[in-house]
C-alpha cells in the first residue's frame, strides 16, 4: 500500500469515525483505476483529479463525508447525479447498495461503464440529463448530487421512497454546504465543501 493510500485512508477514518464498512469500501475500490492514465501516480492523494470539461472524480474525504452522511445500508437503490468516473458507484455498491448513476458526459459516461464493467461492478449508469430522462415507475431511496447545486431541484424529489432523502452540495461556486432533503423538510449537515458546479445541458 503507498503511503498516499495510507494516509487518505487515515483521514477517511477520520471524517467517518466508527463507520468500518465504508472505511473498508475504500480499501478495496481500485481508486487509481478510475482516474486518467495521467493522474495515476496522484490517485490516492487527497485531492479532486480532472477528468474532462471541467469535471472532476472528488476528494476522498469529501466523498467519504457524502457517503457517511447519506446513512447507506444493504439492499438500499441510490441514484447518483454526476456520476462522472463511476468510483463514487463502486463504493455504493461495496456497501451493499443498488447503484444507479447519471452521466451527461457521453464519453465520461462510457468510459465509467468500460471500467465498472472491467472490475466486476454491476452498477448501471446512465447517459443524459437527469432533469429531462423519463424516471416513470422508479423510485429511489437516496439521490446523491455529485456536483454543486444553488437550490435541490424538484424533480430530483419526486424521485423518493417515502423516507428517502436528497443529498446535495447547495451554495455557490465557491462554497457549498451539504443539504439533506426530504419530501416534506429540508435539514443541514453543517458540512461544508466545494464542488464543481452541476452540468445541466
Amino acid at each position: 500500500m503507498t503511503s498516499e493510500k495510507e494516509e487518505t485512508l487515515r483521514r477517511v477514518a477520520l471524517v467517518a469515525p466508527g463507520n468500518e464498512a465504508l472505511l473498508e469500501a475504500f480499501r478495496k475500490v481500485p481508486r487509481e483505476e478510475f482516474v486518467l492514465p495521467e493522474w495515476k501516480n496522484e490517485a490516492w492523494v487527497d485531492q479532486a483529479l480532472p477528468l474532462a470539461e471541467g469535471s472532476t472524480i472528488s476528494q476522498p474525504s469529501m466523498i467519504a463525508i457524502m457517503l457517511d452522511t447519506l446513512d447507506l445500508r444493504p439492499g438500499l437503490r441510490v441514484l447518483e447525479v454526476g456520476s462522472g468516473s463511476g468510483y463514487v458507484l463502486a463504493l455504493l455498491e461495496e456497501l451493499g447498495a443498488e447503484a444507479v448513476g447519471v452521466e451527461i458526459l457521453p464519453h465520461v459516461a462510457n468510459r465509467a461503464k468500460e471500467t465498472l464493467q472491467r472490475l466486476g461492478y454491476r452498477a448501471d449508469v446512465r447517459i443524459g440529463n437527469a432533469a429531462e430522462m423519463d424516471w416513470a415507475g422508479e423510485k429511489f431511496d437516496r439521490v446523491l448530487f455529485s456536483a454543486a447545486l444553488r437550490e435541490i431541484p424538484d424533480w430530483s424529489l419526486t424521485l423518493l421512497q417515502e423516507d428517502g432523502f436528497v443529498l446535495a452540495p447547495v451554495g455557490d461556486r465557491y462554497s457549498q454546504e451539504l443539504i439533506r432533503a426530504y419530501r416534506d423538510r429540508t435539514e443541514r449537515t453543517r458540512q461544508y465543501c466545494r464542488f464543481v458546479p452541476f452540468v445541466s445541458e
